[in-house]
């Protein structure tokens, strides 16, 4: 739509103004005229009656005496009067005795039709002239002729519109006069107010309304337009002052009031150019807290809020005005450190940190002592932009806090190329789906004491142009990225395919582990999903044995709880994988619905020497009625303290390494089955 032209309400005031002073005077004109041809007729017919009531005795005069000297001489006396045009005698026979004047007068034109239609009956009068003889009185007069006067009604009429037509350019003259001068007041004591109103509305500034408010006006304030501005003007200042709660809302933490990412990016942006301008560098801390999630899950939320208010509070007081303390969100914090002008500077600065940290802070009656792995940038070296800077300096806190708690490390270009390498990691892993990239390996589970096949374990691989990916590679990404509920989709339904194939070929019933990751076992598609794979194939649930990480159990225990009792009671079973590397599992364990422990292998490499760990995991699985699998053998000496202690079921290199399905089924599955054929 084309833009809407702009009116001026003065002058649309003006010419409502003109509009209705034109129409009241031509109403009151129109009336005038009434009132004016009123009046004049009612005056020419009293003039009439006058003028034939002065000439009536001379004429009946004249007329007995048949004087036609006298009668012209007073019909002449007629004619000086105002709009007579002509006058005559008749004698009582209808012949003509004495007449003078102009009996035509010109009708064509505008004044005569105008003339006829407002004075045609009085354009011409007459009277009868009569006779009373001296002798006779007792009779009635006698009819002697009769006087007829015609009227020139167009001049009349000429007269009478030239007397209209002043009046009516007097009347619109007034009305003009009177248009200007409203026009005026109008104009300046409303319009222009409202202009004035309506050009302090453009320079009103979205970021502080309050700098501009409206102007108000002495001689409005107790009127429409006074209140309307006033009203006007509390907005301004009421949105000013949500703007700014909205600002500090936006900009600043809700839970510690600390600056968020959106202030702490405006502040080193500004921290870089002061920097820049005085040549000196500048330092960025990127903390993450260790061990918050165990604060959390077992003091609760609300505590957990009073932590961070506190380690907050903590890190504002060491910083002081030599920088700028931020919360990024979660338990994630950045100090912007301008006043440091070396790199051993900043190490000192993050020592004396973490040695604040680690006094124990005080929650209701329980003691927390804090911990926090630090990541360090330096302007210029590790970045010119703020958005650089703060990823750097994760990227070291990761580091930091691979090396342990209490850490800290400073950023490497390395870090970086590792990222990317990451992620074109993620790409690839997408792809790698799509294009059937990935493999089942398979490492067999043996009886200790027979060395016979108890179950295996499937193991993903990654086949990437003619080479084998890791998984230590590759699955971190994909956990990082969400990936990994795919993939973990995939070797389920692989392991399915397979166990329908092992059951048609060899007649077997070997049990194959599938590791499930904490998001694929948090995903609430799992347990539909595995069911419908397992009646899809037609495999008994028994044959599938899910393992579970123990730190992925801990994640959310009730839930996992509920889960595990879901997947038992459909037939499945349960493992739990890298047993005892957690850090609350005896308290749980004996409410969890599970078949199998796993001793991880960093317990299994220490034996026979340091077996304290192995053989309480042991006695502990006995006397819940649990599997015990003892992974990671390498060794004699580990596989002969295992059948001393009465483990089981062994796996590990020193019995196998993972193979490809052909081969696995070559080695253990063919002789299996020839054994049954023979």
């Amino acid at each position: 739509m084309g833009k809407t032209r702009f009116k001026s309400l003065t002058f649309k005031q003006t010419t409502l103004v003109v509009v209705t002073a034109l129409f009241f005077a031509i109403a009151i004109f129109i009336f005038e005229v009434l009132m004016v041809v009123k009046a004049e007729t009612s005056a020419l017919i009293n003039d009439q009656q006058e003028l034939l009531d002065s000439v009536e005795q001379p004429l009946e005069n004249a007329v007995w005496a048949l004087d036609t000297g006298l009668a012209t001489q007073t019909l002449e006396g007629i004619l000086k009067v105002d709009h007579v045009a002509s006058a005559k005698v008749v004698l009582d026979d209808e012949s003509k005795f004495v007449s003078t004047g102009n009996e035509t007068v010109n009708q064509n034109d505008m004044y005569a039709a105008i003339g006829s239609r407002l004075f045609g009956p009085l354009k011409q009068v007459s009277r009868e002239l009569h006779h009373q003889s001296e002798s006779f009185k007792s009779k009635a007069p006698e009819l002697i002729g009769q006087v007829y006067i015609d009227y020139n009604t167009r001049e009349l009429t000429q007269t009478l519109i030239d007397q209209l037509k002043l009046s009516f350019t007097a009347t619109l003259a007034r009305a003009l006069f009177i248009t200007l001068v409203l026009s005026y007041i109008f104009h300046r004591f409303l319009t222009q107010p409202i202009a004035k109103i309506g050009e302090a509305i453009d320079r009103i500034d979205p970021e502080s309304p309050d700098n501009h408010l409206l102007p108000t006006f002495r001689n409005h304030d107790d009127d429409e337009l006074g209140i309307v501005t006033n009203k006007l003007n509390q907005i301004l200042l009421q949105f000013t002052q949500t703007q700014n709660k909205l600002r500090k809302l936006a900009t600043r933490d809700s839970l510690t009031g600390l600056p968020n990412r959106t202030l702490l990016l405006e502040t080193i942006a500004v921290a870089i150019q002061r920097a820049k301008s005085r040549n000196q560098p500048l330092a960025l801390l990127f903390i993450d807290l260790d061990r918050f999630k165990n604060v959390n899950d077992s003091l609760g939320h609300a505590l957990g809020d009073q932590f961070l208010i506190r380690v907050a509070s903590i890190l504002r007081r060491f910083v002081g005005n030599r920088g700028t303390v931020a919360r990024l969100g979660g338990d994630e914090f950045v100090i912007m450190h301008d006043d440091i002008r070396s790199a051993n500077e900043a190490a000192e600065f993050v020592d004396r940190l973490l040695r604040q940290l680690q006094n124990p802070i005080k929650l209701d009656d329980h003691s927390v002592h804090p911990a926090a792995s630090v990541g360090i940038s330096l302007f210029p070296d590790d970045g010119q932009t703020p958005e650089d800077l703060i990823r750097h300096a994760d990227m070291a806190m990761y580091s930091a806090k691979a090396a342990g708690s209490n850490q800290w490390s400073f950023f490497k270009q390395q870090m970086t190329e590792k990222a990317a390498v990451r992620l074109r990691t993620e790409a690839s892993l997408h792809d790698a789906i799509v294009n059937n990239e990935f493999l089942l390996y398979f490492q067999p589970k043996l009886d200790i004491t027979t060395g016979e096949l108890l179950g295996c374990e499937a193991l993903i691989r990654w086949q990437r142009d003619g080479r084998l990916i890791s998984p230590v590679t590759f699955i971190p990404v994909a956990e990082e990225t969400g990936i990994i509920i795919p993939i973990g989709r995939w070797v389920l339904e692989q392991t399915c395919k397979v166990l329908s194939k092992w059951q048609k070929l060899y007649n077997t019933s070997t049990i194959i582990a599938c590791n499930v990751s904490s998001k694929q076992f948090a995903d609430a598609s799992l347990i539909p999903d595995i069911k419908r794979m397992a009646m899809r194939y037609q495999i008994d649930p028994g044959l599938i044995e899910i393992e579970i990480t123990e730190t992925s159990l801990m994640d959310d225990i009730d839930l996992a709880i509920n889960k595990l009792k879901q997947l038992k009671s459909a037939g499945f079973g349960i493992a739990v994988d890298d047993f005892g590397t957690g850090y609350s599992s005896l308290s749980y364990l004996r409410h969890l619905p599970i078949t199998t422990l796993k001793i991880d292998r960093a317990f299994i490499s220490d034996l026979p020497h340091d077996s304290a760990i192995a053989s309480t995991i042991l006695t502990l699985g006995k006397q819940l009625d649990l599997n015990i699998v003892a992974e990671g053998i390498e060794n004699e000496m580990q596989e002969q303290w295992l059948k001393r202690n009465g483990c089981i079921i062994g796996q590990g290199f020193y019995y196998s390494q993972p193979l490809p399905l052909e081969e696995f089924e070559q080695l253990y599955l063919m002789p299996h089955s020839k054994q049954v054929s023979s």
